[in-house]
């Protein structure tokens, strides 16, 4: 039995062509407007796109657009508890409300 590997970090710097395109594609989608302001009838300018079910939990939804949020900088801090590397309450309700799709038959 093999001992499972830990996934290789993913590549958020401006290298990655491929993620660049996709954060640019979820801001733009997203009208540059921070998602969990909006809830509250703020208009921030959106700069993160933010992955709702987190890379380091599951790579394999990385390079989904489904799994990207637009976010404010604040905003965006306030969904990671940066000492535990954990989701905070924001941050799984944004997690539980983005439903990854079914596959088809």
């Amino acid at each position: 039995m093999g001992v499972k590997q830990k996934p290789a970090k993913f590549d958020y710097s401006s290298s990655n062509g491929v993620w660049r395109e996709l954060r640019l594609w979820a801001l733009r989608r997203d009208k540059y407007l921070c998602q969990e302001c909006k809830r509250y009838g703020r208009r921030n300018e959106a700069t993160t796109a933010h992955h709702a079910w987190p890379v380091e939990d599951w790579p394999e939804y990385s390079m989904c657009r489904w799994n990207l949020v637009s976010l404010c900088d604040s905003c965006h801090e306030a969904m990671h508890d940066r000492r535990t590397r954990r989701l905070t309450v924001a941050g799984e309700r944004w997690r539980l409300k983005t439903i990854p799709p079914t596959p088809s038959p």
